[in-house]
């Protein structure tokens, strides 16, 4: 029968505290509800006690005893909490969630979580929730992390998005989906090439891996095909990382055809030893002939001294062994080539963990037999562990730097790596990445629902997996048998003090406790406790701590829409070519350079010459007074240097004063301006543009050009045509007398009124006033008196004359249009 719960007794409520009381005094005093109770009480009592008052002073003295005494006692942070007391700094940075009863933080250091963890809970238990949260993590240290996902839940896909959203690393995270939805076709998911990578050896053991157990009379077949390939692999891996081969399960795949096993045995590209290997296996074929066949591996047809043998028994006999990789093969190449057929992949492990990325892998135990979804698991868990062996080093000379710290993978937080209902695809070898992994800087977590589920394929490697792990976490577990066991072999025992019995009162007052207590050794958690757990809550045990916590929740925004990333494939370059460019060679000697410092590596500014001439023209006059004048000067240059105008040299006005060119011009646009009812499209100019012609004068004066003896180039003297005299040894203006009519200049066009917006965009794209005019072959022409000093001294050239450029071309088409806004 069922006991009724008014008899149970929890087991809590008989243990008694038997310390000494001095003991539990300072270990009270530190509780915050202890010294606010306290604090509180001797407040109130002065407040309303006449007496408290006068004894305030020793009130405040025994304060301070208090105080003094309470800060003598050094708090114990649990599980490398990362605050500090003295000198010594905490170092936890895996936060596990908070101890139930004290709320204290549960942390856990970067050396303590390489020793992996080992996460058991079944259904209802929180367990994805918590594992989820412990990947989050490793965002906050801009660390990565791999996660495996034995029951392939798309809710899981969308948290850990949503995570790397949070985080900004949407970038980063890429999804291995082998979910079909029990429908043909491929799905959405990056692609991963396995072979692109790797030595012979481990190529060889992965395929092998993949391959079916064999016992009895198979198990020879089975050792004849792994010589196969591993006579095999040694020639593809040499031809990917010698000859530019992009090897991929469809390469191997046609490899494994007799006639090119022959023609790579023959091949004069590869190294002797390569073919000695081809040569050995195929010499090991019953009935084979070497000379039957040509360097192309087709059968000689029978001739005059050959007459020829009969191959079907050996290719009968290759056929036979190829038959044991058909599974695998097609597995990869067929079902899942949307993943694996192909040579440029999204995800390259070295780069997902040196690079620290985000990587998903959705393996539908559901849609999937055992050993399908097992050897799915393989896949990842054999590229993992041949990442860890690449980046295990080999070098065993060396200054200790560059052979020991220099390792890719160390780093000051570990890279996790969560196979989650791993017993599902449980693997030969993923006890040895358990073994070695602390050394490389990873975290391993194994998640499964009992330890059933976690010895359900390999039980050899389970055990010494769970043994492997120095911190175990248990969430709710209902398995009365291995589970049971395994949970109370782990959290230890303890000796306690307890009630030992009651007494009945007198007068039916019931029962009380002796005043007596016991010592007894018990079990420091129940696996009943186990039982009673909530979502998220679990016992953690560590070292020779075994505790309760509350796991940390790690529940991000959802997102309004998620994406698969799709990168851009790149075929890979040789060192030797990288080395090679002069770019490179460069680099490497500034690097060298002890004087070298990036901020005077920037290359020279190009030369434009139309940028100079606007500059030029700008200046004209020395430092720019009126911006509106200097942006119509360096248009007027330019379009001069161009050909679009041309200049005549000004006479003297009324007053005697030289009448300057551009201020008649602007004077006539602002006066065109004002009459813009009667503007037509295209309004015709007929007065010289450049020049200010006197009415009273009957003749004009004409520019000539004169070359200068040091110069290579005409030279026009814009001094003289705008008021000023060009200074000694430069070029001069020559003046002849000519009629006006000789030297009117064509009529210009100026273009429609326009919004004022779109004519600031107009002038700051194509500042010019054109005229009707062939393009003369003057070169660019400008005052070579103009001094350097006037330049900014700290700022480049080009970032100068852009400068020039749009704040007086925007001037010059506010002033021009008659806009009252005043540019910069």
């Amino acid at each position: 029968m069922a006991i009724d719960s008014k008899f149970e007794y929890n087991s809590k409520t008989l243990m008694r505290d038997t310390r000494p009381m001095l003991v539990r005094f300072f270990d009270s005093a530190q509780e915050p509800f202890v010294v606010s109770f306290f604090l509180t009480a001797m407040a109130v009592w002065i407040a309303l006690s006449g007496i408290g008052a006068a004894l305030s002073d020793v009130v405040l003295f025994c304060g301070m005893i208090y105080f003094l005494l309470v800060m003598r006692v050094k708090p114990k942070g649990n599980y490398r909490t990362p605050t500090y007391y003295d000198k010594k700094k905490g170092d936890g940075i895996l936060f596990l969630g908070n101890q139930k009863g004290s709320n204290s933080e549960l942390w856990v250091s970067n050396s303590d979580a390489r020793t992996h963890i080992l996460y058991l809970g079944t259904t209802g238990s929180g367990k994805t929730e918590g594992l989820k949260s412990l990947v989050a993590n490793a965002l906050t240290w801009g660390s990565g992390f791999v996660y495996v996902d034995g029951k392939a839940d798309t809710d899981l896909w969308a948290s850990i998005y949503a995570l790397a959203r949070r985080f900004g690393r949407d970038d980063d995270i890429m999804v291995l989906n082998y979910m079909t939805g029990n429908k043909d076709g491929a799905t959405v998911s990056n692609t991963m090439n396995p072979f692109s990578y790797g030595s012979a050896s481990y190529l060889t053991n992965m395929m092998v891996g993949l391959m079916d157990e064999a016992g009895g009379d198979t198990a020879m077949w089975k050792g004849r095909a792994v010589s196969l390939m591993g006579a095999l692999m040694p020639a593809l891996t040499y031809m990917r990382d010698n000859e530019d081969l992009l090897l991929d399960v469809q390469v191997i795949r046609d490899a494994l055809n007799f006639k090119d096993l022959i023609r790579l045995s023959r091949s004069k590209t590869m190294p002797e030893r390569i073919r000695k290997g081809l040569k050995g296996y195929l010499d090991t074929l019953p009935g084979y002939v070497d000379e039957a066949f040509d360097d192309n591996g087709d059968e000689k047809p029978p001739g005059p001294g050959n007459p020829g043998a009969d191959m079907t028994v050996p290719r009968q006999q290759h056929g036979y062994l190829t038959m044991q990789f058909t599974r695998s093969l097609q597995s990869l190449a067929d079902e899942y080539g949307h993943i694996f057929k192909t040579q440029l992949a999204d995800i390259d492990m070295m780069d997902v963990v040196l690079n620290r990325r985000l990587m998903l892998v959705l393996i539908p135990a559901l849609e999937k037999s055992g050993d399908e979804a097992a050897n799915l698991g393989k896949i990842i868990a054999a590229n993992i562990k041949g990442m860890m062996g690449a980046t295990l080093g080999s070098e065993v000379e060396g200054d200790w730097e560059s052979v020991i710290e220099n390792k890719a993978t160390r780093s000051n937080s570990p890279f996790m790596t969560v196979f989650d209902e791993v017993g599902y695809y449980t693997a030969a070898g993923m006890a040895v990445m358990a073994a070695q992994a602390r050394s490389l800087g990873f975290c391993l977590i194994f998640a499964a629902q009992d330890l059933p589920a976690l010895e359900k394929r390999v039980k050899e490697e389970a055990r010494s997996i769970t043994a492997n792990c120095n911190i175990k976490i248990f969430g709710k577990l209902e398995d009365p048998t291995q589970t049971r066991e395994f949970f109370e072999n782990t959290v230890g025992g303890a000796t306690i003090s307890k009630i030992s019995s009651f007494d009945k009162g007198a007068g039916g007052s019931g029962y009380s406790e002796q005043k007596g207590a016991s010592v007894s050794d018990v079990k420091k958690a129940s696996y009943g406790e186990l039982k009673m757990q909530k979502e998220g809550e679990a016992h953690i045990a560590f070292m020779a701590d075994t505790l309760e916590a509350k796991m940390f929740y790690a529940n991000p925004k959802k997102v309004k829409a998620m994406r698969v990333n799709r990168y851009l494939r790149v075929n890979p370059t040789a060192v030797d070519e990288v080395l090679r460019d002069p770019a490179v060679d460069t680099l490497m000697k500034a690097f060298k350079n002890p004087n070298f410092a990036a901020s005077r590596a920037a290359p020279a500014p190009a030369n434009i010459p139309e940028f100079e001439t606007l500059r030029r023209g700008w200046m004209l006059e020395g430092e720019p007074k009126d911006w509106v004048r200097a942006g119509a000067l360096a248009i007027s240059n330019l379009a001069y240097a161009q050909g679009m105008i041309k200049l005549t040299a000004p006479e003297k006005n009324e007053e005697g004063e030289d009448a300057l060119a551009i201020d008649s011009l602007l004077a006539e646009f602002k006066a065109n301006r004002g009459q813009k009812d009667e503007v037509p499209t295209q309004k015709q100019i007929t007065a010289p543009e450049m020049a200010a012609t006197a009415p009273a004068a009957p003749v004009q004066p004409k520019v000539n050009l004169a070359k200068d003896d040091d110069e290579d180039e005409d030279a026009l003297d814009f001094s003289s045509l705008f008021g000023k005299s060009s200074s000694d040894g430069e070029d001069r203006v020559e003046v002849a007398s000519e009629s006006v009519a000789e030297t009117a200049m064509p009529p210009l066009v100026l273009p429609p009124l326009q919004a004022e917006t779109e004519i600031q965009e107009n002038l700051r794209s194509d500042i010019a006033i054109k005229a009707d005019m062939t393009p003369s072959t003057t070169p660019i022409i400008a005052p070579e008196d103009l001094s350097e000093e006037l330049l900014p001294p700290e700022q480049e050239m080009t970032s100068f004359i852009e400068d020039i450029m749009k704040r007086s071309g925007r001037a010059l088409g506010q002033s021009l249009f008659g806009s009252q806004q005043q540019s910069e």
